[in-house]
């Protein structure tokens, strides 16, 4: 009886291993006979609970396949141009991978960065962020990434500073959460919108992921806050000549003559344009650094004041 339990067992392991080996090539067909066939966005199984059902007791591997393609989904920009909503079924894919595989860390840290960085680098739902995280917080109470990562939402993406000094003072209490924490929710609470929370967000998220799309990701970020910086500076100090001298000044260079501080090249090394009739200096289009918003609520404190 054992040996045939055994039997039915590597029957339905092999028969999983074929179905799961099968799925692009079906789909790659179905997409070939659509009208529109450069609208790859199909998902045939949206329900977390069916495809765990459909997974035969194999979840984490079924998990790891959906993880997978999650990434894929998200990486291959050429396909999400094609698509009339970049990141529709991302949230999904999600959803169906952590249902799948709870213990699967990465997929709420980095799926929620994925899902809350606005268009085109994201799919510009924070919210659905906040849910991603919030079902990983109830499978992992104790994690306090998660929570640092619920907060970095609140903060940078929603722009709800209280809620994110709440969320990291809360989390600061938690077992092998770093000394830090409890600073940056001082911070958020005493001084919300203050960019040096943010620099300290983005930096930690650089020097602590293992996912190169998000490190890639916050170092776009920091080199876009270093741009934004100089360029607001520069607008000020423009504006100062001219209201000395009557006129803009001609170049960049006589600009920052004399004075310290400034900043005429981008943080990769490519010089800033410059247009002489209206003062204003912008990152060009020769540039390497690839720039991310940054709110405007930062001006004030990243600007440098020429008085």
């Amino acid at each position: 009886m054992k040996r045939r339990s055994l039997k039915q067992h590597l029957f339905w392991f092999g028969a999983f291993l074929v179905c799961a080996a099968l799925v692009k090539p079906l789909q790659d067909r179905i997409e070939a006979r659509q009208e529109d066939p450069g609208e790859p966005d199909i998902l045939f199984f949206s329900s977390p609970s069916i495809v765990k059902r459909m997974a035969l007791s194999y979840d984490s591997l079924v998990a790891d396949l959906y993880w997978m393609r999650t990434i894929q989904y998200y990486g291959r920009r050429d396909e999400a141009d094609k698509r009339p909503v970049r990141y529709k079924n991302l949230a999904r894919l999600l959803d169906i991978t952590t249902t799948l595989d709870p213990g699967l860390l990465d997929a709420y840290r980095t799926g929620s960065s994925f899902l809350a960085e606005p268009d085109p680098i994201g799919a510009g739902q924070p919210e659905e962020a906040l849910k991603l995280l919030d079902k990983g917080i109830r499978e992992h109470p104790q994690e306090w990434r998660l929570r640092h990562d619920k907060g970095f939402i609140y903060y940078w993406h929603l722009k709800d500073y209280k809620a994110a000094g709440d969320i990291w003072k809360e989390t600061s209490a938690l077992p092998g959460a770093p000394m830090w924490l409890s600073p940056l929710a001082a911070m958020s609470l005493s001084k919300g919108g203050a960019i040096e929370v943010a620099i300290a967000l983005w930096r930690h998220q650089y020097e602590e992921s293992d996912r190169e799309t998000v490190k890639e990701n916050a170092r776009n970020h920091l080199l876009s806050i270093e741009v934004a910086r100089d360029i607001w500076s520069l607008d000020l100090l423009t504006e100062k000549y001219r209201e000395e001298t009557g006129a803009y000044p001609r170049s960049l260079e006589e600009a920052v003559r004399g004075r310290k501080g400034y900043r005429i090249v981008d943080p990769l090394g490519t010089p800033y344009m410059y247009n002489p009739a209206t003062g204003a200096a912008s990152l060009s289009p020769d540039s390497t650094v690839r720039y991310l918003h940054v709110p405007e609520i930062y001006r004030e404190s990243l600007a440098i004041d020429p008085q």
